[in-house]
């Protein structure tokens, strides 16, 4: 036992040693300062907070969230203070404390994004040592925020859902199971019913804050900057992410408005094996939380709920209006707001949406699955991978399709291991007919719609993974869609009485010059995350094109 939440045996690679050349090369960049014993550098909460290289002495990381002091980590000479973050300007996760007198490079949060930017090698470093910091923490018994909430809460969910999704750090304390909720209620002088609430140690709470809210506390929602960008990416999933990251690096300066979480439809998938360069796949997740940093090293910047709901065209740029009345003036957009699987037209299942239905599949949903039976509605590939994930919980798995066979929609690779898996169950021309519960779901109806048999299950939670909805009811109709509301772009808009350019519309272009579109949304798209991130790459060099005209 170290007797500190973070075992550096364990985790080399957030320990590096700074060698005396990088030492010199960030010095160039940073503010030496001197500091006593047991004065704070960092405060939790604090954003925008300083990058610290340890000249000489000693500080402790300390966390504070439970209630109680514990040490992360002690950092010494040659070593460095600072986590995503320094990134991201969210919140840090604990206080850093002068345990022996020392002395600092402090480095600004401007000057650290330069060196991210322009210094490769060190650029690297400092990335590897961040992502390394935020897995030994994840895998530490670190605290920090704490949702209190039941199980049957659907705002519950939301709240924990939200955060997983945008990679915060928290645990859930359920209302309705652990020991410890009384004295933490008691604390802040809040009742049972005024749950859910989000509590940072000793110091805050928040009772069941809207998501805007909760990111403007943790540094996702900031104010948006009274100028023109030249890149506004409307949704944060694959397309949009890889736009970013192009845009950004390319000198572009580029803003991401994401509604509600990073990654989108991908986002919500548990393991992606067939990306390329991932031989042992990675979650959806952490493609999209790599992707963010990636992107926010070059400078491009997040707001994270923001939803665009209108936008006109001003002399030189357009004008996007926030669903909250904020602003964003650009030169050109990429709209790249995704699909979402459809409701099923079930009476009542509306009602258990949070509490037992639910549209994505992660760790937040497998919580709630421990040795029960949960169904799956969907024969494709996120079906597919759900259940692979869910059936390391559950005690059953049942994947429920209205056709004869798994093979037309799932990947050979993915059924494969679905039909290996003891646990999971196929059931053929099977449709759900009828939901039923308390304050939560626990019996679907489901009919074989060959035959009509109907059978009543018991099941706590149901996964639907079926058709694909763009979301494109915002858009006005200057901006041509299909017949099933996907955009249309390049030959497709060339004859269309909105296209006003006197050009042909580039590949991506939709019928407004200057507005492009990627990825699902896309009419004609390929529906894959490859294929997404592809086309939001390429959008970038038909934003180059017509920034120049």
């Amino acid at each position: 036992m170290t007797g500190q939440l973070i075992d550096r045996k364990d985790n080399p690679q957030a320990f590096p040693k700074l060698s005396e050349d990088k030492i010199s090369e960030l010095a160039k960049f940073a503010e030496c300062q001197s500091f006593n014993d047991g004065e704070t550098l960092v405060k939790a909460g604090e954003k925008e907070f300083d990058f610290y290289i340890i000249k000489s002495g000693e500080v402790e990381v300390i966390d504070r969230s439970s209630g109680e002091e514990k040490t992360i980590v002690t950092l010494g000479a040659r070593e460095f203070v600072g986590d995503l973050a320094n990134i991201k300007g969210s919140p840090a996760s604990g206080n850093v404390v002068v345990k022996n007198a020392c002395e600092v490079y402090a480095i600004s949060p401007d000057k650290l994004r330069r060196i991210l930017n322009e210094k490769s090698c060190l650029s690297d470093l400092i990335l590897q040592t961040f992502i390394a910091r935020a897995q030994a923490l994840r895998d530490s018994d670190y605290i920090g925020l704490r949702v209190v909430g039941p199980t049957s809460c659907s705002e519950t969910f939301r709240i924990r859902d939200f955060l997983s999704k945008n990679h915060v750090e928290f645990s859930w304390i359920d209302l309705e199971k652990e020991q410890e909720v009384s004295e933490i209620l008691n604390h802040f002088d809040v009742g049972r019913e005024e749950t859910p609430v989000v509590v940072y140690g000793g110091e805050w709470i928040i009772k069941n804050p809207s998501n805007r809210k909760m990111a403007e506390y943790l540094g996702m929602k900031k104010p948006i900057e009274n100028k023109v960008y030249d890149l506004a990416v409307i949704g944060a999933g694959p397309a949009g992410l890889a736009a970013a990251v192009y845009g950004s690096s390319e000198g572009l300066d580029t803003i991401i408005l994401e509604k509600e979480a990073l990654g989108g439809q991908a986002g919500c998938s548990s393991k992606i094996e067939n990306y390329t360069g991932f031989p042992m796949g990675l979650s959806g997740n952490e493609l999209a939380c790599r992707a963010q940093i990636q992107a926010q090293k070059f400078g491009s910047q997040f707001s994270v709920p923001s939803e665009v709901v209108s936008f006109e065209k001003k002399d030189e740029y357009y004008t996007l209006e926030l669903d909250n009345g904020e602003q964003v003036n650009t030169q050109s957009v990429l709209i790249a707001t995704g699909v979402s699987y459809r409701r099923l037209p079930v009476d009542g299942i509306e009602s258990y949406e949070g509490t037992g239905i639910y549209y994505s599949a992660t760790k937040v949903e497998a919580q709630l699955c421990q040795d029960s039976t949960v169904i799956i509605v969907g024969g494709g590939n996120s079906a597919g991978q759900a259940a692979v994930f869910l059936s390391g919980f559950a005690k059953k798995v049942l994947i429920l399709i209205r056709g004869d066979n798994l093979a037309k929609k799932m990947s050979q690779y993915l059924l494969q291991r679905v039909e290996q898996i003891k646990n999971i169950e196929i059931l053929t021309n099977t449709e759900v007919t009828g939901v039923k519960g308390d304050e939560m779901l626990n019996k679907v109806e489901i009919t074989n719609n060959q035959t009509q048999d109907k059978q009543e299950i018991g099941a706590c939670s149901m996964f639907i993974f079926i058709g694909s909805k763009p979301h494109t009811n915002w858009l006005p109709k200057e901006i041509e869609t299909d017949e099933k509301g996907f955009i249309k772009t390049g030959l497709e808009v060339r004859d269309s009485p909105h296209w006003t350019g006197e050009r042909q519309p580039f590949f991506l272009e939709t019928s407004c010059e200057g507005i492009f579109a990627a990825g699902d949304v896309r009419s004609e798209s390929i529906k894959r995350v490859a294929s997404a991130v592809g086309e939001g790459s390429m959008a970038v060099k038909f934003v180059h094109k017509v920034l120049k005209e």
